[in-house]
């Protein structure tokens, strides 16, 4: 199983910060996160995945989910701004994003999760929990 960490970020507009992606010709979206590196807690690798991926420095909150699946152990944590503006981060993303392979970091309001092809979709319940 390889290790994940990732970051569930809520703004005051209800609205959940998701990395819309292209892959293989499938497009989806996922929450920012990524790889726990060896030494790293689950919590400090949220952390900076976060800034990596979508330029945001974050506090990083409670686990508030756990998925194994798809070879990945995930820990999903609720997380809170701040600071930094909200980007395509400069780490690996941003490295290997082309026409094929894109990532969008994008709001999207909690009532339009439907409308995303959210992975996994079983998240869409937590982040509507997380959001009240």
């Amino acid at each position: 199983m390889r290790p994940r960490a990732v970051a569930i970020l809520l703004n005051d507009h209800s609205e959940v910060l998701l990395m819309l992606r292209r892959k293989a010709g499938r497009e989806y979206a996922t929450l920012p996160g990524g790889g726990i590196d060896p030494g790293e807690t689950p919590a400090e690798a949220c952390a900076r995945e976060v800034l990596e991926e979508v330029n945001l420095v974050v506090t990083v909150g409670p686990l508030v989910y756990r998925h194994q699946g798809m070879g990945n152990d995930e820990h999903y944590f609720h997380v809170t701004y701040v600071s930094g503006e909200m980007r395509l981060g400069d780490g690996p993303e941003a490295i290997r994003s082309s026409e094929e392979n894109w990532y969008s970091p994008q709001w999207i309001s909690v009532d339009r999760l439907e409308e995303v092809n959210f992975v996994p979709p079983e998240l869409r319940d937590v982040v509507r929990g997380l959001a009240g």
